[in-house]
């Protein structure tokens, strides 16, 4: 998978906090914890800044999807554009569906194809349910 190799060539240091963070995640979600601590989105924050693609979308996510103002919601949202575009298949996923349901950005149905068919043509299948539906608009 290429956002594995992408990953592998961040520090070890932004690889090991990820691995922590989503661990700690786990964990939190499972006690009924909606969103994770400050503490964790801090890790996941420094290894999507030192280049882990999966951080960036699984950081990405959480300020676009829980994230409480506007700046968060962008600020999501900039983290998801940047694993995106390079490569990784959730992140075209998560952009394509901003793109299509107008949130945060303007709605632009011709981007929303562009990355749902990205993320379709690797199998997403949620991707490819909501190609179908932007075909239809």
């Amino acid at each position: 998978m290429i956002a594995n190799s992408i990953n592998d060539q961040c520090g070890l240091i932004a690889r090991m906090c990820f691995q922590a963070a989503s661990k700690i995640i786990g964990l939190q979600t499972g006690r009924g914890r909606a969103y994770p601590s400050r503490f964790t989105i801090k890790m996941l924050q420094y290894s999507a800044d030192h280049g882990h693609v999966s951080a960036m979308t699984r950081l990405g996510g959480l300020l676009f999807q829980c994230g409480v103002g506007r700046a968060d919601k962008r600020s999501g949202l900039e983290y998801i554009r940047c694993a995106a575009k390079r490569d990784d298949t959730q992140a075209q996923f998560l952009l394509g569906k901003a793109y299509l349901n107008g949130q945060v950005i303007n709605q632009d149905v011709s981007s929303a194809a562009h990355w749902l068919a990205l993320a379709a043509d690797k199998g997403h299948s949620e991707a490819a349910a909501a190609l179908e539906t932007c075909h239809q608009q």
